[in-house]
């Protein structure tokens, strides 16, 4: 439900392209700064702006013995992909340490199937 919540929060920002999308920072051109670069800086500044607002969202939304473990990501997109890794998909390894500990569950017989 977390992430679903976030997304929601995020969509009404209108920053939820910053899950899947990332921007890199133009470089400055050898004849120095152009009226086209300055354009680009302004989106890419706006960008990051949006960008931090996101990861902020994401991560003052999580328990904080969380925090700590995930504040080392610098951009809302790779936040969420490493966290998408560790909660929110049903790998097939998953799949099999579920079905492990599904298997060596013991049933006690003080208590009843019923």
């Amino acid at each position: 439900m977390w992430h679903r919540k976030i997304q929601y929060f995020l969509h009404h920002k209108k920053i939820l392209d910053h899950l899947t999308t990332s921007m890199a920072e133009p470089k400055e051109p050898e004849n120095g700064q152009t009226a086209q670069y300055r354009r680009e800086l302004d989106a890419y500044n706006k960008w990051l702006e949006q960008d931090m607002t996101a990861r902020f969202t994401m991560l003052t939304c999580m328990h904080d013995n969380l925090i700590r473990e995930y504040e080392k990501y610098p951009m809302a997109k790779e936040l969420w992909e490493v966290l998408k890794v560790a909660y929110g998909s049903i790998s097939a390894t998953r799949l099999t340490a579920l079905a492990l500990r599904f298997n060596q569950y013991v049933l006690d017989p003080k208590h009843s199937t019923i």
